[in-house]
């Protein structure tokens, strides 16, 4: 029995400039701005690697993606308009390419002697060069980078969304922190008892409340910080430990696709299903990710 373990870069953002620095006093439109420009910016520098197949730019363009829709979740009751609508349609549609690959690198990294991942993910990193060097990903780069710094929601007339673009960011962050982070510690609850699809969910949203908070950093109250801080250490347990039962999960039924699509039951010899984790390891990851959401709890 092989053991699904995820690398350590996974789940790290590691931005290639400096990021502008926040405070608490900026207005919440300027820190959004810098915090989705920060995020653009780190997805056009790992560009050319994601189109050439390196496995490290695929998954950074991933990460400050997942950042970008962090950030504008975060900011929703200001920043969402029609056109964010239409850019999330075509995100949707990049990810999916972006995330096919990736997929396929983990399960290779986990399962090196399958060769049929190896093969998929040939055809998977030219289908995604094409779709990032095409007219459609270009148009889609440039319209959100537009959106982000001159969007319609910076001119929506409302007075409730006028002051809440010009309020400090400070109190803003705190409450909308707290809220995610008592959502979070509700779909937690239970955890070993709920299915994989759910256990999943858990997992992004404790991955959307990490991004939040760190991203919030330079905004947050000194005072409130460290309380913080403490959160997103357990939360990237969490999501480490979750990680590595979505990808043994993941790799289990991609192997399944990939030989069906072969076609290899006509071979006369039945595979035996992929299998990364048996039951007891599960069992196990599952109650230190447990006892990991009890601490994001307190």
């Amino acid at each position: 029995m092989k053991r699904s373990k995820r690398s350590a870069k996974e789940g790290i953002f590691r931005p290639k400039r400096t990021r502008a620095r926040l405070s608490g006093e900026m207005p919440c439109a300027t820190v959004f701005r810098l915090v989705a420009s920060a995020s653009l910016e780190d997805v056009k520098a790992h560009h050319r690697g994601a189109c050439n197949g390196d496995t490290d730019a695929v998954h950074q363009t991933r990460v400050a993606l997942t950042r970008l829709r962090a950030a504008i979740a975060f900011f929703e009751p200001m920043v969402e308009d029609a056109e964010w609508t239409r850019l999330k349609s075509e995100l949707k549609w990049l990810n999916g390419y972006l995330g096919a690959t990736r997929d396929l690198d983990v399960a290779i990294q986990n399962a090196p002697c399958e060769r049929l991942f190896r093969t998929a993910r040939v055809e998977s990193q030219r289908q995604l060069r094409r779709a990032l060097t095409s007219d459609r990903y270009r148009r889609w780069f440039k319209d959100i980078v537009s959106w982000v710094n001159h969007g319609p929601w910076s001119d929506m007339s409302d007075r409730r969304l006028v002051r809440l673009r010009a309020s400090p960011a400070s109190a803003y962050h705190m409450r909308r922190l707290a809220g995610w982070h008592e959502k979070l510690v509700d779909k937690s609850r239970g955890l070993q008892g709920l299915s994989s699809r759910k256990q999943h969910r858990v997992r992004l949203a404790s991955k959307r409340l990490r991004y939040a908070i760190e991203f919030s950093e330079d905004v947050l109250p000194k005072d409130d910080l460290a309380r913080w801080l403490a959160i997103v250490k357990q939360l990237r347990k969490a999501q480490q430990i979750l990680g590595e039962l979505h990808d043994a999960e993941a790799a289990r039924a991609l192997a399944a696709e990939l030989r069906q699509r072969a076609k290899t039951s006509q071979t006369g010899r039945q595979r035996e299903p992929l299998e990364l984790l048996d039951r007891k390891e599960k069992g196990r990851l599952l109650r230190r990710a447990t006892v990991a959401y009890r601490k994001i709890a307190t």
